[in-house]
């Protein structure tokens, strides 16, 4: 193992030295600089060969290294614009593996029944399709995608990579063990977690190199999708698929990016098409697709189709709550309902930021996102994160990236688009839901039984909130009554002393003294005496 990790430790250190990556990592990507994009300056060039270089070289290391980049494409607050765009074309151009070492992946297969006489048999997997096309026509860094036609459907089949867990093992060791040169690396801020981040690459590993999750998510996304006109998602065969195999619907359509002559009008239907269903999966479902990137919607003449689930993303309540008020915000124009949502998704107080400098910009975004044409804004928070070293939820970023992705799409389609425009509508259908008799009753209903438990429970918390308060006034009264009395004593032993005292001289006058002592001696032993008598009777 030690030996594997040192040979793999030689081979990145001779690729990132071979795309002179050590000079570019260590020099401050995160700068900010003045900058136009019709004309490229100094920086933004050098920039971009740096962040080129550096997608090859993630390229050439293999799948984990991939996997990085793309997760890192994810996140505009942690690195620049041009990193992220460059990033993102990872998933094209991966070298394909040969189809006889990729039929591992249905080793499970040769143990099904089958109603033939040898049962049990091992067989070739190409007897399972009616046709089988070996040469893939998509290659991902852990999958290959094949088209074939299965009783008589014509379908898609997607299978995992062989001997990837142990390659993506070793890597995970070894960047583990260069976690404080990534965020020295990367320039990445003080409130980047990277032992979090690392998790959750981690995690993102596992559920794409186990199918059975995609195929979830297929069935997911059918099922919020139901009836909802012009929208297309794979439905899932589950006769042969397992956790390396995953035979689905061929969807036929063309890619945006590939999009041919067609009219202005429908360029537009199919932009507003894009911006509402994926607006659906955000706010309404809280579950969409984290990867949608031109490849993966599909124009077809009636609608549009999603394909490739292997990323998708979540959002709770809370956050998405707080993300609509932040649209919301922006819709009315009120930079307080946006500051406000903005601290409750990133986390922050306003004790830590520059309060008045922070709504400028924050105005700034407000005025490009209601009134620029044809300009993609979604990266704007990504950029006020960098700005001010704000930490984002890793799922607020996730979406913001699809956001971004979403926005290419439409804005290729429609150089006039506008998402905030195609926003409102959703926006207002989901106040409109959350405010409505039915969802209030449908609250009081799921949480009926919890209130009433409190209810139920109220009487004793009161009694024991009183008997608590009571203790309380019981113990504060007890201590302050030893304190009286320790008081007293003190006093009472003064007193004492005091007398004896009086009681010795008077006793010493009387016998020694000459004149007129003797006679004050009598008076104060006789004084002390009756005092002595009337302590002792009014302590009995």
């Amino acid at each position: 193992m030690m030996f594997k990790k040192l040979r793999r430790y030689v081979t990145i250190f001779r690729v990132f030295y071979r795309y002179g990556l050590f000079s570019a990592l260590y020099s401050e990507v995160n700068s900010y600089y003045v900058s136009n994009r019709r004309n490229l300056c100094t920086a933004d060039i050098r920039n971009r060969k740096n962040a080129e270089n550096l997608r090859m070289a993630l390229e050439e290391l293999g799948p984990t290294f991939v996997k990085l980049g793309q997760m890192l494409s994810k996140r505009p607050d942690l690195v620049p614009a041009v990193y992220v765009e460059e990033l993102s074309r990872l998933q094209d151009n991966v070298r394909r593996v040969d189809f006889e070492l990729m039929k591992a992946a249905f080793g499970g297969f040769a143990c099904r029944p089958s109603d033939d006489a040898d049962i049990g048999r091992d067989f070739d997997v190409l007897e399972v399709f009616d046709e089988f096309n070996t040469t893939p026509i998509a290659c991902a860094s852990i999958a290959q995608v094949y088209e074939a036609v299965y009783q008589g459907k014509k379908v898609a089949v997607k299978i995992t990579k062989p001997d990837l867990i142990n390659i993506i093992n070793l890597d995970l060791a070894i960047l583990d063990d260069l976690k404080p040169l990534i965020v020295r690396a990367l320039g990445l801020g003080s409130n980047f977690d990277i032992d979090a981040f690392l998790f959750e690459f981690r995690d993102v590993l596992n559920r794409e190199l186990d199918l059975r999750n995609e195929a979830r998510n297929l069935k997911r996304f059918r099922d919020n999708f139901e009836g909802v006109e012009g929208i297309h998602v794979p439905g899932v065969y589950e006769d042969f698929s397992n956790e390396n195999v995953l035979i689905m619907d061929y969807m036929e359509g063309i890619p945006v990016r590939k999009l041919s002559r067609i009219p202005a009008d429908k360029r537009r239907w199919y932009a507003k098409l894009i911006s509402s269903s994926y607006l659906k999966q955000v706010y309404i479902d809280g579950f969409y697709h984290a990867d949608p990137h031109s490849s993966n919607i599909l124009l077809q003449e009636d609608g549009i189709a999603y394909i490739d689930f292997g990323a998708v993303g979540s959002i709770d309540d809370q956050l998405r709550r707080n993300m609509l008020n932040l649209f919301y915000g922006i819709y009315k124009k009120k930079v307080d309902i946006v500051f406000e949502a903005f601290l409750k998704i990133s986390g922050i107080y306003k004790e830590d930021i520059d309060v008045r400098r922070f709504k400028i910009d924050l105005d700034d975004i407000i005025s490009k996102q209601n009134y620029s044409v044809g300009e993609r804004q979604s990266d704007n928070y990504a950029t006020l994160g960098l700005k001010y070293d704000l930490s984002l939820p890793s799922e607020f970023s996730t979406l913001e990236r699809a956001l971004i992705l979403i926005e290419a799409n439409c804005l290729e389609l429609d150089p006039k688009f506008n998402l905030l425009e195609n926003a409102k509508p959703v926006i207002t259908q989901v106040f409109m839901k959350r405010y409505s008799p039915f969802e209030a009753a449908e609250y009081l209903q799921l949480e009926g039984d919890r209130y009433l438990e409190i209810i139920k429970e109220l009487p004793q918390g009161v009694s024991d909130v009183i008997e608590t308060i009571r203790g309380y006034r019981i113990e504060k009264l007890e201590k302050k009554s030893s304190e009286i009395k320790r008081y007293k004593l003190a006093d009472t032993i003064s007193k004492y002393v005091f007398l004896l005292a009086i009681l010795i001289t008077s006793t010493y006058l009387a016998a020694e003294g000459t004149g007129y002592l003797p006679l004050i001696g009598i008076l104060g032993f006789s004084s002390a005496i009756v005092l002595f008598g009337i302590m002792f009777f009014k302590r009995t």
